[in-house]
């Protein structure tokens, strides 16, 4: 009797056949696999020098006002917040800025010194009921030139206006009636 075939040719073969076509497949995809390959990154900006930044700051800080909510602290010569303004809306708010002061030297001093409640931004806070000023800016305008004022309230609004920021998230400029056209 005759042996019985071998499939072990037929094995080797089939296997040749399979290993080629996986061969082919890896061939076609890798320049697919090239061609879908991101670009490499594109290097960071250069930083902008002196003056480009400085411009750049300017015109982002102008940005960011022109979008800001904008409170009116109005302040009588006789050192009290007279009135509040908001979009149209005035309200007299007749708060005392300074009180005597027992101390000869002093004469008068800045109650908002004394009473964080009683700094301007507390009180425009207060006054149209918000929690805080986040993102607002609040401009503090004397009714009076600087030199006409008490030393004691000019000093103290200067000093509320630095505060602003740190306890109601606010930017506070003071506008006296001098710097303004």
């Amino acid at each position: 009797m005759p042996p019985p075939p071998s499939l072990t040719s037929l094995l080797d073969v089939l296997f040749i056949l399979v290993f080629a076509a996986l061969v082919q497949l890896a061939a076609r995809q890798a320049p697919a696999a090239a061609e879908a390959a991101p670009p490499p990154p594109a290097p960071p900006p250069a930083p902008l020098a002196g003056a480009a930044l400085r411009q750049a700051a300017i015109d982002a800080t102008t940005a960011q006002l022109a979008g800001a909510p904008l409170l009116v602290a109005r302040i009588a010569a006789d050192g009290t917040l007279a009135a509040l303004e908001r979009d149209g809306d005035r309200r007299a708010l007749p708060v005392p800025l300074l009180t005597a002061d027992a101390d000869p030297d002093v004469g008068v001093a800045y109650v908002g010194d004394r009473a964080a409640a009683q700094r301007v931004c507390a009180l425009v806070a207060a006054g149209f009921g918000l929690a805080t000023l986040r993102d607002a800016v609040v401009v503090i305008a004397p009714d009076a030139p600087r030199a006409a004022l008490p030393v004691a309230l000019v000093a103290g609004l200067e000093r509320d206006a630095e505060r602003c920021h740190p306890e109601q998230h606010a930017l506070a400029l003071i506008l006296y009636p001098e710097a303004t056209p």
